[in-house]
């Protein structure tokens, strides 16, 4: 789809996104001169979407403690 063809098409996504109207909710901006897509219907699952928080936060306590092993060990 090609939808960020160019650097100055991926700032005037970004500033079509930062001047939009507060009201404009649930689309991506993409290229400039307004165009947007609407998000995927699955974007507004509330069950995936917690399942999807419950899994990160576990990774990063996952993570986390492996970093401070690590750590931990080298300093010995």
């Amino acid at each position: 789809m090609g939808l960020l063809d160019s650097p100055e098409g991926a700032v005037n996504s970004v500033l079509d996104a930062a001047l939009a109207p507060p009201e404009i909710s649930g689309v991506y901006f993409f290229g400039g001169k307004g165009r947007t897509i609407n998000s995927s219907s699955v974007s507004y699952d509330t069950g995936l979407a917690r399942e999807l928080w419950a899994t990160s936060c576990d990774l990063f306590l996952e993570a986390q403690s492996s970093a401070k092993s690590i750590s931990s060990s080298v300093q010995r």
